[in-house]
């Protein structure tokens, strides 16, 4: 998901990429062909989707892939393929078309590799011309853009620390495999659940979940719910409800607990926020945040009525005065509610445009702060674009340049965070914030955010290229379109 806008800017800049799709695709119909003898029959989906993924491991392999990153990046990708109604599995050759878009981006990923002069992606670059996958028309673009890097140092350097995040990340959780895994060895259920969590998330952001044995954390929230299933005082997006924690990592790795005591526990909550607070939206914002999406995932319907009253709070609280005091994820998250409720066209106009003009006091030359006078931040930043996002006014930030500070952070955060009993949540939180901003704009695509990916790793004549084209979605782009709902900020495949 974090490459998404780059396969975009090469669709748009290359003439005959359709050359390559093509070949690519002949070629793996024709491997699956021989493969399963012209047979079209699905009998197993589950045997048949492994049988390809063998197929596509044997060939992946043959063009000079490494093992190892095919198992890691590559086929966990195949497996979590998505088959419904609306994408119906009949037979193999709908098993092909539904994994063919992906087979594609492995290929798209090599060739900026070898724009950055990574040794294997040259190798695989020179077995794709002997097997005649390349055409030549292709071959010369190619050479031509890497020419154009080559007279660019700065954008190769920006562009391999870009796709080198990745696998930074994905080591760094290698490395720290057992201490993710041993939840059980901390004390504190907060420690245990709340760290989990947060990491969790950037394992599933990576479709890593292979490299780990859930076994401890599942045993832990499935015969420890009196432990995890509480509230927790100062309540940020850094220090999530405990019970939300629980709640998300059921749901995720398919634990069994009992969702009615969970539903009591919720509507105690509730009336815990309505007893304690004027206006629970504005002086208890990530409580009701989390409240909000914890009765989402158990399916806990809220009457009009119970809803009013999380919303209440009269026109002081949503005075210029007031709203400076809170962060600006808060700020952000109060109009994510209001829309994820479908309120957001409904409320008091004088309302939205109070908190909105107070966000736009956090956007600085510098980036993006978390309070009027503080911090730079990732947080405050990812909330900010999907603000903008939901408001379709994405093009309102186009001139400013945030994608260098936020590689520079996550490069930063990796080299200083240790995963542990004493970890700092902040890291944690900062580092996956800053990958969601990557996933934004790079899912996100329109003109003004592919120009910020555009502009930070190509050389000029590519931007130019991106500027001069009105539709920036390429008829002939092949890859996997993933976008994120302007609703809840959830990913849509």
């Amino acid at each position: 998901m974090i490459f998404q806008g780059l396969f975009n800017i090469i669709d748009l800049y290359f003439k005959d990429i359709y050359l390559f799709y093509s070949n690519l695709e002949n070629y793996f119909r024709k491997s699956l062909y021989d493969y399963t003898e012209g047979k079209n029959e699905i009998n197993n989906l589950e045997k048949n989707l492994e049988d390809l993924i063998e197929l596509y491991r044997k060939e992946l392999i043959k063009f000079g892939f490494q093992k190892e990153e095919i198992e890691l990046c590559y086929l966990n990708q195949i497996r979590e393929i998505k088959y419904d109604n609306a994408n119906p599995i009949r037979n193999i050759n709908d098993l092909h078309n539904a994994l063919i878009p992906i087979l594609y981006e492995f290929f798209l990923e090599k060739i900026f590799d070898y724009f950055i002069n990574d040794e294997v992606a040259s190798n695989i670059m020179l077995k794709l011309r002997e097997y005649e996958l390349l055409p030549i028309s292709f071959i010369m673009e190619l050479r031509s853009l890497k020419r154009l890097f080559e007279r660019s140092p700065e954008k190769v350097d920006n562009l391999r620390k870009y796709l080198n995040i990745r696998d930074k990340i994905v080591k760094k959780l290698r490395d720290n495999k057992i201490k993710i895994e041993k939840v059980n060895g901390l004390n504190d259920p907060r420690d245990k659940l709340q760290l989990f969590y947060m990491i969790y998330q950037i394992i599933d952001f990576f479709d890593v979940h292979d490299l780990f044995n859930f076994k401890e954390i599942k045993e832990y929230i499935k015969n420890d719910m009196n432990k995890w299933l509480d509230t927790i005082p100062l309540v940020s997006l850094k220090n999530p409800d405990l019970y939300y924690c629980g709640i998300y990592l059921a749901l995720e790795l398919n634990i069994e607990i009992d969702f009615d005591s969970v539903k009591y526990f919720l509507l105690r909550i509730y009336d815990e926020l309505i007893d304690e607070f004027e206006a629970p939206i504005i002086e208890a914002t990530n409580q009701v945040y989390f409240f909000f999406k914890g009765s989402w995932l158990v399916d806990l319907e809220l009457s009009d009525g119970q809803i009013k009253e999380l919303l209440k709070g009269d026109k002081d609280f949503f005075s210029s005065r007031n709203l400076q005091n809170l962060e600006t994820s808060e700020l952000v998250i109060i109009l994510k509610i209001y829309n994820m409720l479908g309120l957001y066209e409904k409320e008091d106009p004088q309302k939205i445009n109070n908190i909105f003009d107070e966000i736009r006091e956090r956007i600085t030359d510098s980036g993006i702060i978390q309070y009027r006078n503080g911090f730079l931040s990732s947080e405050a930043t990812y909330y900010v674009f999907f603000c903008y996002y939901m408001r379709n006014s994405m093009r309102e930030l186009k001139d400013y340049n945030f994608l260098e500070r936020i590689i520079s952070r996550i490069y930063r955060n990796l080299e200083i965070l240790a995963i542990s009993e004493e970890t700092n949540y902040d890291l944690v939180s900062e580092l996956f914030y800053s990958v969601e901003i990557l996933r934004l704009l790079n899912c996100i695509e329109t003109k003004s955010v592919i120009l910020h990916l555009a502009k930070h790793l190509f050389p000029e004549q590519v931007v130019e290229k991106v500027l001069s084209i009105d539709d920036i979605v390429s008829d002939t782009a092949k890859f996997r379109h993933i976008y994120v709902s302007k609703q809840n900020g959830e990913k849509i495949c």
